[in-house]
C-alpha cells in the first residue's frame, strides 16, 4: 500500500512539473508577443519551461515503464 501511495504522489509531481513548465513557456511567448520580454528574458524562461517539462516527462516515463 505504501509503494501505490508514493507512486501516486510522484506522478502527481511530475504532471505538476508539466503544468508549471508549460504555464511559465505560455507566459514568456504571451509577454514576448505584448512587448513586455525582451528577447532575453524570453530565452530564459523558455530554457526554464524546457527544463520543467522534461524532468516532468521523464519523470512520468519512468512510472509507466
Amino acid at each position: 500500500m505504501e509503494i501505490g501511495f508514493k507512486l501516486l504522489n510522484r506522478a502527481n509531481r511530475a504532471q505538476l512539473l508539466l503544468i508549471i513548465g508549460t504555464g511559465i513557456f505560455a507566459a514568456g511567448a504571451l509577454g514576448f508577443i505584448a512587448g513586455y520580454l525582451s528577447q532575453g528574458q524570453t530565452s530564459i524562461l523558455g530554457a526554464l519551461s524546457l527544463i520543467l517539462a522534461g524532468a516532468g516527462s521523464s519523470v512520468k516515463r519512468v512510472k509507466y515503464q
